[in-house]
């Protein structure tokens, strides 16, 4: 085996340093020619410049990347390195690859990439958002979670970007400043705006912000002022936003805007994709479900907490149960008989509960789940009682037994059934992206099936 030599030839350490001026930060001018090349892992973090008792110093820190066994003192000559380095907050983790060196009583590591852990340290990295479609047609919305992530980087205008992508689909970019600020350059735009400013102060006027849209409609945002911050967990920074809401529009409008801490806007990580304030000409709503940072789920929104971090619904497609209904005389007899399904019967197609009269009596509706012990959770999940003559719907979002009552002036009798629901949504965890939990009908028995398993409503498994 032919054996490799490496000579170190290091160049002459003067008294010339370079000056990052905008960050007050120097690097030392010493560099080599030839070495082993290396990939080390570490943290980055300031140290004093690495002078020689004998040398003159400059009063500024420099980057060095703290691994387990050394500190690596880090030099180069490309300028998109530079500002790659400029940009990263100390105490941000990466994997730095380069030639190593000593030189006096330092090491060193002149730098040819950089790949940090985290994409943007302040903000998350993946966030599930559910769009729901046709939402003024009347029971009759489709539902679809859509993934957005960051990915790879990229350079736009000298500066690191992370790409942010949506289901397989470039949405635009974004980078982290060194005061917890998010800047995005949206998909078919060259105009990088401020996205995020999580330590802003209340009072704070900020300009040129992004609250949504796309290359083809973009707001003329004049200002967003800080008009409060609530010290919620995490917590949410309120705006007053300012605002041409089309190029030709004469009079200023004021919308609210929310931010996130950490996580985004409530319609994702970029807002909406039409106008945020004035809705969607295509009768959609974007809602933010989940988010996610290095893997772990960080954040739930109430409608996460709804329909869970997943859920997909088109009515098109999804199978109608048909529920079994039954007669009572209100005299007092304990007789019970089927109803005639021809006159009135009750369906549930996905989440959607609705009950057929075929009588021509006016009806009265009541709709009770029997088993749950929350209070707040009762109150969403009960009705009052509603009058109706052909048909009424109502949409299920709390799991439990539920009871329906159909009473009329014109019968002598009353009229129930009994459902055990199980929400349709999929939950998918990010511990088992593989794993489903959904509701099947066998029979008149309704039942769980989770992975391979069959579970009653009791949590008993079917063999």
């Amino acid at each position: 085996m032919k054996k490799m030599i490496f000579t170190l030839v290091l160049a002459i350490v003067s008294s010339v340093w370079m000056i990052n001026e905008a960050s007050n930060w120097c690097m030392p001018s010493v560099r080599t020619v030839t070495n082993p090349w290396i990939e080390v892992n570490g943290t980055f973090q300031a140290e004093g410049f690495p002078c020689e008792p004998d040398e003159e110093c400059p009063p500024c820190l420099t980057i060095v990347l703290v691994t387990s066994n050394k500190t690596y003192y880090l030099v180069t000559d490309d300028g998109q390195l530079i500002e790659q380095l400029d940009t990263i907050p100390l105490g941000t983790k990466a994997s730095v690859s380069g030639i190593p060196f000593s030189q006096g009583s330092y090491d060193y590591i002149q730098v040819s990439h950089i790949e940090t852990d985290q994409k943007l340290p302040s903000l998350c990295d993946e966030w599930n958002v559910l769009e729901i479609s046709n939402v003024t047609c009347g029971y009759c919305e489709e539902y679809r979670t859509y993934n957005f992530h960051l990915t790879t980087d990229t350079v736009i205008g000298g500066l690191l970007y992370s790409q942010l992508i949506k289901d397989g689909a470039y949405k635009g970019a974004l980078r982290e400043g060194n005061n917890r600020d998010i800047y995005c350059v949206p998909s078919g735009c060259s105009q990088e705006y401020l996205l995020y400013a999580f330590n802003a102060q209340v009072g704070d006027s900020l300009k040129n912000i992004w609250v949504g849209g796309n290359s083809s409609w973009i707001p003329d945002v004049r200002s967003a002022i800080v008009s409060e911050i609530k010290q919620t967990t995490p917590r949410t920074i309120e705006l007053e936003v300012h605002y041409y809401e089309a190029p030709d529009a004469y009079e200023e409008s004021i919308r609210n805007l929310t931010w996130i801490e950490g996580i985004g806007m409530p319609f994702g990580p970029m807002g909406a994709e039409c106008s945020v304030f004035n809705g969607c000409a295509d009768s959609k709503a974007k809602l933010l479900l989940c988010a996610y940072k290095n893997g772990e789920q960080v954040y739930t929104s109430a409608t996460g907490e709804q329909y869970g971090c997943e859920y997909n619904y088109n009515p098109d497609t999804t199978h109608t149960d048909t529920i079994p209904l039954y007669s009572r005389d209100d005299s007092g007899s304990s007789t019970v008989d089927p109803v005639d399904p021809n006159q009135i019967y009750a369906t549930l197609t996905g989440d959607k509960l609705t009950v057929h009269n075929n009588t021509g009596a006016q009806v009265t509706f009541t709709l009770n789940n029997t088993s749950v012990n929350n209070i707040a959770a009762r109150v969403r999940a009960n009705t009052e009682p509603v009058s109706f003559t052909e048909s009424i719907s109502v949409e299920l979002s709390e799991n439990g037994i539920y009871e329906i009552l159909l009473t009329s002036e014109e019968w002598n009798y009353s009229v129930f059934g009994t459902i055990n629901y199980v929400r349709s949504a999929t939950t998918i965890t990010k511990e088992d992206p593989a794993s489903t939990t959904k509701k099947v009908l066998r029979g008149t028995q309704i039942l769980i099936e989770r992975g391979d398993k069959t579970y009653t409503l009791t949590g008993q498994e079917v063999k």
